[in-house]
Protein backbone atom coordinates (compact mmCIF):
# COMPACT_ATOMS: atom_id res chain seq x y z
CA UNK A 1 0.00 0.00 0.00
CA UNK A 2 3.13 2.13 0.69
CA UNK A 3 4.15 2.10 -3.32
CA UNK A 4 0.13 3.03 -4.17
CA UNK A 5 0.48 5.83 -1.36
CA UNK A 6 3.56 7.30 -2.58
CA UNK A 7 1.85 7.49 -6.26
CA UNK A 8 -0.97 9.07 -5.04
CA UNK A 9 1.13 11.87 -3.13
CA UNK A 10 3.21 12.47 -6.13
CA UNK A 11 0.29 13.36 -8.04
CA UNK A 12 -1.47 15.26 -5.78
CA UNK A 13 2.02 16.90 -5.06
CA UNK A 14 2.64 17.74 -8.73
CA UNK A 15 -1.35 19.08 -9.28
CA UNK A 16 -1.05 21.17 -6.51
CA UNK A 17 2.62 22.13 -8.33
CA UNK A 18 0.48 23.18 -11.39
CA UNK A 19 -1.93 24.72 -10.07
CA UNK A 20 0.55 27.19 -8.07
CA UNK A 21 2.00 27.83 -11.42
CA UNK A 22 -1.08 27.92 -13.44
CA UNK A 23 -2.30 30.70 -10.41
CA UNK A 24 1.16 32.32 -10.62
CA UNK A 25 0.83 32.32 -14.73
CA UNK A 26 -2.86 33.99 -14.71
CA UNK A 27 -1.13 36.52 -11.45
CA UNK A 28 1.15 37.90 -13.87
CA UNK A 29 -1.45 38.14 -16.71
CA UNK A 30 -2.97 40.24 -13.65
CA UNK A 31 -0.34 42.57 -13.32
CA UNK A 32 0.71 42.71 -16.24
CA UNK A 33 -2.74 43.86 -17.58
CA UNK A 34 -3.25 46.00 -14.89
CA UNK A 35 0.45 47.90 -15.79
CA UNK A 36 -0.94 48.03 -19.35
CA UNK A 37 -4.06 49.82 -18.37
CA UNK A 38 -1.99 52.48 -16.11
CA UNK A 39 0.46 53.32 -18.43
CA UNK A 40 -3.10 53.70 -21.00
CA UNK A 41 -4.82 55.91 -18.39
CA UNK A 42 -1.68 58.02 -17.89
CA UNK A 43 -1.07 58.51 -21.46
CA UNK A 44 -4.40 59.51 -21.81
CA UNK A 45 -4.28 61.81 -18.77
CA UNK A 46 -1.66 63.58 -20.14
CA UNK A 47 -2.89 63.91 -23.56
CA UNK A 48 -6.02 65.33 -22.31
CA UNK A 49 -3.83 67.73 -20.22
CA UNK A 50 -1.89 69.02 -22.85
CA UNK A 51 -4.87 69.05 -25.34
CA UNK A 52 -6.52 70.97 -22.56
CA UNK A 53 -3.09 73.27 -22.13
CA UNK A 54 -2.91 73.58 -25.96
CA UNK A 55 -6.74 74.74 -25.74
CA UNK A 56 -5.83 77.38 -22.86
CA UNK A 57 -3.22 78.84 -25.15
CA UNK A 58 -5.32 79.31 -27.85
CA UNK A 59 -7.81 81.03 -25.47
CA UNK A 60 -5.11 83.00 -24.50
CA UNK A 61 -4.36 83.64 -28.01
CA UNK A 62 -7.56 84.87 -28.85
CA UNK A 63 -7.76 86.99 -26.34
CA UNK A 64 -4.85 89.05 -25.92
CA UNK A 65 -4.29 88.79 -30.51
CA UNK A 66 -6.93 91.49 -30.93
CA UNK A 67 -5.34 93.36 -28.22
CA UNK A 68 -2.05 93.34 -29.61
CA UNK A 69 -3.49 93.86 -33.12
CA UNK A 70 -4.98 96.94 -32.52
CA UNK A 71 -1.79 98.47 -30.74
CA UNK A 72 0.11 97.68 -33.42
CA UNK A 73 -2.38 99.22 -35.67
CA UNK A 74 -2.16 102.44 -33.58
CA UNK A 75 1.09 102.78 -32.94
CA UNK A 76 1.84 105.58 -35.07
CA UNK A 77 -2.18 106.97 -33.99
CA UNK A 78 -0.85 110.22 -32.13
CA UNK A 79 -2.61 110.83 -28.66
CA UNK A 80 -4.50 114.06 -29.15
CA UNK A 81 -5.83 115.33 -25.84
CA UNK A 82 -8.41 117.70 -25.91
CA UNK A 83 -8.68 119.81 -23.23
CA UNK A 84 -10.61 123.38 -22.09
CA UNK A 85 -10.20 126.74 -24.33
CA UNK A 86 -7.18 128.42 -22.70
CA UNK A 87 -9.18 132.32 -22.15
CA UNK A 88 -9.05 133.97 -25.25
CA UNK A 89 -7.97 131.55 -27.33
CA UNK A 90 -10.01 129.77 -30.40
CA UNK A 91 -11.30 126.17 -30.41
CA UNK A 92 -8.58 124.57 -31.80
CA UNK A 93 -5.87 126.01 -29.01
CA UNK A 94 -7.37 123.06 -26.98
CA UNK A 95 -4.90 120.68 -28.94
CA UNK A 96 -2.09 122.05 -27.25
CA UNK A 97 1.19 121.47 -29.57
CA UNK A 98 -1.79 120.69 -32.50
CA UNK A 99 -3.32 124.29 -32.04
CA UNK A 100 -4.24 125.97 -35.08
CA UNK A 101 -3.65 129.81 -35.14
CA UNK A 102 -4.25 131.27 -38.08
CA UNK A 103 -6.77 134.05 -39.92
CA UNK A 104 -9.68 132.08 -39.52
CA UNK A 105 -9.03 131.10 -35.81
CA UNK A 106 -7.95 133.92 -34.32
CA UNK A 107 -6.69 134.24 -30.61
CA UNK A 108 -6.99 137.53 -28.75
CA UNK A 109 -3.89 139.65 -26.71
CA UNK A 110 -5.41 137.45 -23.09
CA UNK A 111 -4.54 134.41 -24.56
CA UNK A 112 -1.33 135.82 -26.06
CA UNK A 113 0.03 137.21 -23.12
CA UNK A 114 -0.73 134.22 -20.69
CA UNK A 115 0.67 131.98 -23.74
CA UNK A 116 4.41 134.17 -22.89
CA UNK A 117 3.99 133.40 -19.78
CA UNK A 118 4.47 129.41 -20.24
CA UNK A 119 7.34 129.50 -22.14
CA UNK A 120 11.35 129.63 -21.47
CA UNK A 121 14.32 131.07 -23.06
CA UNK A 122 16.25 129.52 -25.44
CA UNK A 123 19.60 131.41 -25.14
CA UNK A 124 19.72 130.70 -21.58
CA UNK A 125 18.34 126.84 -21.52
CA UNK A 126 20.17 125.57 -24.44
CA UNK A 127 22.37 128.50 -25.64
CA UNK A 128 20.71 129.01 -28.87
CA UNK A 129 21.08 131.89 -29.97
CA UNK A 130 19.14 134.77 -31.88
CA UNK A 131 20.35 135.55 -35.70
CA UNK A 132 18.80 139.41 -35.27
CA UNK A 133 18.99 140.74 -31.34
CA UNK A 134 15.95 143.41 -32.30
CA UNK A 135 13.50 140.18 -32.17
CA UNK A 136 14.41 140.22 -28.83
CA UNK A 137 14.63 136.88 -26.88
CA UNK A 138 13.77 133.77 -28.45
CA UNK A 139 10.73 131.84 -26.54
CA UNK A 140 9.70 128.81 -26.98
CA UNK A 141 7.53 125.98 -24.99
CA UNK A 142 9.49 123.65 -22.84
CA UNK A 143 8.72 120.54 -24.47
CA UNK A 144 9.75 122.06 -28.29
CA UNK A 145 12.44 123.67 -26.62
CA UNK A 146 14.12 120.55 -25.62
CA UNK A 147 13.40 119.32 -29.53
CA UNK A 148 14.67 122.14 -31.07
CA UNK A 149 18.25 121.88 -29.10
CA UNK A 150 18.44 118.35 -30.06
CA UNK A 151 17.58 118.96 -33.69
CA UNK A 152 19.77 122.31 -34.25
CA UNK A 153 22.75 120.22 -32.05
CA UNK A 154 21.77 117.07 -34.84
CA UNK A 155 21.97 119.86 -37.55
CA UNK A 156 25.82 121.12 -36.21
CA UNK A 157 26.45 117.08 -35.79
CA UNK A 158 26.31 116.45 -40.17
CA UNK A 159 27.53 119.41 -40.86
CA UNK A 160 30.33 120.25 -38.89
CA UNK A 161 30.99 124.09 -38.60
CA UNK A 162 27.51 125.31 -39.05
CA UNK A 163 25.19 126.20 -36.30
CA UNK A 164 21.51 126.79 -36.83
CA UNK A 165 19.90 129.81 -35.14
CA UNK A 166 16.75 131.08 -34.32
CA UNK A 167 15.12 134.32 -36.37
CA UNK A 168 12.20 135.15 -34.98
CA UNK A 169 10.57 132.33 -32.15
CA UNK A 170 7.42 133.64 -30.15
CA UNK A 171 5.96 136.92 -31.24
CA UNK A 172 3.53 138.79 -29.10
CA UNK A 173 2.51 141.28 -31.62
CA UNK A 174 1.49 140.51 -35.71
CA UNK A 175 3.53 142.37 -38.53
CA UNK A 176 1.95 143.77 -41.64
CA UNK A 177 4.74 143.64 -44.52
CA UNK A 178 1.82 141.55 -46.86
CA UNK A 179 1.62 138.26 -47.88
CA UNK A 180 4.60 136.57 -45.71
CA UNK A 181 3.21 138.47 -42.61
CA UNK A 182 0.33 137.85 -40.08
CA UNK A 183 -1.34 140.43 -38.41
CA UNK A 184 -1.63 140.26 -34.31
CA UNK A 185 -4.21 137.74 -33.14
CA UNK A 186 -3.32 135.43 -36.67
CA UNK A 187 0.14 134.51 -36.35
CA UNK A 188 1.37 131.26 -35.70
CA UNK A 189 4.23 132.68 -33.79
CA UNK A 190 1.72 133.05 -30.61
CA UNK A 191 1.68 129.16 -30.13
CA UNK A 192 4.59 129.18 -28.48
CA UNK A 193 6.03 125.86 -31.00
CA UNK A 194 6.76 127.67 -33.61
CA UNK A 195 10.45 129.38 -35.52
CA UNK A 196 12.29 130.60 -37.91
CA UNK A 197 15.29 129.30 -38.52
CA UNK A 198 18.53 129.78 -40.66
CA UNK A 199 21.87 129.32 -40.93
CA UNK A 200 23.56 132.54 -41.52
CA UNK A 201 26.93 131.45 -43.10
CA UNK A 202 24.01 131.06 -46.06
CA UNK A 203 23.02 134.11 -45.87
CA UNK A 204 20.44 136.18 -43.21
CA UNK A 205 17.83 136.91 -45.83
CA UNK A 206 14.30 135.10 -45.42
CA UNK A 207 13.19 134.61 -48.62
CA UNK A 208 11.94 131.56 -50.56
CA UNK A 209 13.64 132.56 -53.63
CA UNK A 210 16.85 131.35 -51.69
CA UNK A 211 15.75 127.97 -51.18
CA UNK A 212 18.08 126.26 -53.16
CA UNK A 213 21.25 128.33 -51.91
CA UNK A 214 20.24 127.04 -48.22
CA UNK A 215 21.57 123.72 -47.39
CA UNK A 216 20.09 124.79 -43.84
CA UNK A 217 16.65 125.01 -45.03
CA UNK A 218 17.09 121.57 -47.25
CA UNK A 219 18.02 120.05 -44.15
CA UNK A 220 15.37 120.70 -41.84
CA UNK A 221 12.64 119.55 -44.77
CA UNK A 222 14.16 116.45 -44.98
CA UNK A 223 14.79 115.83 -40.95
CA UNK A 224 12.64 118.08 -39.16
CA UNK A 225 10.32 115.15 -38.38
CA UNK A 226 12.39 112.99 -36.36
CA UNK A 227 12.47 115.52 -33.94
CA UNK A 228 8.79 116.16 -33.70
CA UNK A 229 8.69 119.52 -36.14
CA UNK A 230 7.11 120.26 -39.45
CA UNK A 231 7.68 122.51 -42.71
CA UNK A 232 4.88 124.43 -41.42
CA UNK A 233 4.33 126.35 -44.77
CA UNK A 234 4.81 124.29 -47.55
CA UNK A 235 5.12 125.21 -51.06
CA UNK A 236 2.35 122.39 -51.80
CA UNK A 237 -0.29 123.87 -49.77
CA UNK A 238 0.61 127.68 -50.82
CA UNK A 239 -2.42 128.37 -52.33
CA UNK A 240 -1.21 130.54 -54.39
CA UNK A 241 1.64 133.09 -55.52
CA UNK A 242 2.98 135.08 -52.61
CA UNK A 243 2.59 137.83 -54.39
CA UNK A 244 -1.52 137.14 -54.73
CA UNK A 245 -4.37 138.12 -52.33
CA UNK A 246 -4.11 135.56 -49.28
CA UNK A 247 -6.15 132.31 -50.29
CA UNK A 248 -6.81 129.81 -46.64
CA UNK A 249 -9.73 127.72 -48.14
CA UNK A 250 -11.23 124.82 -46.39
CA UNK A 251 -9.58 122.64 -47.86
CA UNK A 252 -6.12 123.27 -45.73
CA UNK A 253 -4.50 125.64 -47.89
CA UNK A 254 -2.44 127.64 -45.52
CA UNK A 255 -1.80 130.87 -47.85
CA UNK A 256 1.60 130.76 -47.31
CA UNK A 257 4.92 129.57 -48.17
CA UNK A 258 8.10 130.02 -45.76
CA UNK A 259 10.62 127.86 -45.99
CA UNK A 260 12.32 128.64 -42.77
CA UNK A 261 8.61 128.59 -40.72
CA UNK A 262 9.24 125.42 -38.58
CA UNK A 263 6.49 124.46 -35.96
CA UNK A 264 6.69 121.83 -33.30
CA UNK A 265 3.79 119.07 -33.05
CA UNK A 266 5.39 116.02 -31.98
CA UNK A 267 6.99 113.43 -33.51
CA UNK A 268 3.93 111.11 -34.13
CA UNK A 269 2.13 113.78 -36.14
CA UNK A 270 4.90 115.45 -37.56
CA UNK A 271 5.74 111.77 -38.83
CA UNK A 272 2.23 111.43 -40.38
CA UNK A 273 2.37 114.87 -42.11
CA UNK A 274 5.59 114.86 -43.66
CA UNK A 275 4.79 111.46 -44.53
CA UNK A 276 1.76 112.58 -45.76
CA UNK A 277 -0.34 109.74 -44.56
CA UNK A 278 -3.37 111.65 -45.43
CA UNK A 279 -2.24 113.24 -48.43
CA UNK A 280 -1.58 110.37 -50.67
CA UNK A 281 2.10 110.50 -49.62
CA UNK A 282 2.84 114.06 -50.24
CA UNK A 283 3.53 116.59 -47.19
CA UNK A 284 0.38 117.50 -45.76
CA UNK A 285 -0.63 121.27 -44.07
CA UNK A 286 -1.30 120.76 -40.13
CA UNK A 287 -4.83 122.46 -40.80
CA UNK A 288 -6.01 119.34 -43.61
CA UNK A 289 -4.00 117.19 -41.09
CA UNK A 290 -6.37 117.72 -38.31
CA UNK A 291 -9.27 117.95 -40.83
CA UNK A 292 -8.80 114.57 -41.53
CA UNK A 293 -8.24 112.98 -38.23
CA UNK A 294 -11.62 114.71 -37.34
CA UNK A 295 -10.85 117.49 -35.36
CA UNK A 296 -11.08 120.60 -37.18
CA UNK A 297 -14.62 121.38 -38.81
CA UNK A 298 -14.96 123.74 -41.40
CA UNK A 299 -11.34 125.48 -41.83
CA UNK A 300 -13.17 128.90 -42.93
CA UNK A 301 -15.19 129.71 -40.72
CA UNK A 302 -12.48 128.42 -38.07
CA UNK A 303 -15.05 125.54 -35.95
CA UNK A 304 -13.64 122.49 -35.00
CA UNK A 305 -15.81 119.28 -34.77
CA UNK A 306 -15.60 118.96 -30.72
CA UNK A 307 -16.66 122.09 -29.97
Amino acid sequence: MKPANDVKNRVHHSRQKSIIIILSCLLMIVVILIIIFLAAYSNTKNEGSASSESKDNVSEQEDVTPVEQKEETNSTQPEIVVGNVPVGGNCSTALGKLMVINANYNVDNTFIANRRNQLVDLAAMYGIEEANSWNGIPMLDAEAAKHLHEMLSAYTTENPGHVMRTMSCFRSIGTSCGRLCAATGTSDHHTGYTCDLIDTSYGNTLDTEYYNSHPDWQWLKANSYKYGFIDRYPVEWAGSSMDEPLNVDENGTTGYYETWHYRYVGVPVATEIAMGKYNNGDYDSLEHYLKAIGYLDDLKKGTCKFE
